[in-house]
């Protein structure tokens, strides 16, 4: 598995896109922003909030996220 490179620059992206919005955003919002698949955001947006680099929360059945 050599692919460690291109996460942490998606995680890297994940959080500049979230830096910069005052509000909550959707992984939705977000892959649609990248250019990447909801399943790739999603899944590193749960290792940033492990990490305690951004909040996640659940309002309905959207996933929200907000860098800390």
């Amino acid at each position: 598995m050599n692919s460690g490179g291109k996460e942490d620059k998606l995680k890297k992206e994940i959080l500049s896109v979230l830096k910069k919005e005052s509000q909550p955003v959707s992984t939705k919002d977000i892959a649609e922003k990248l250019s990447k698949p909801w399943h790739s955001i999603q899944m590193r947006c749960l290792m940033l909030q492990i990490q305690g680099k951004v909040n996640g929360f659940r309002v309905g059945r959207v996933n929200l996220w907000q860098a800390i």
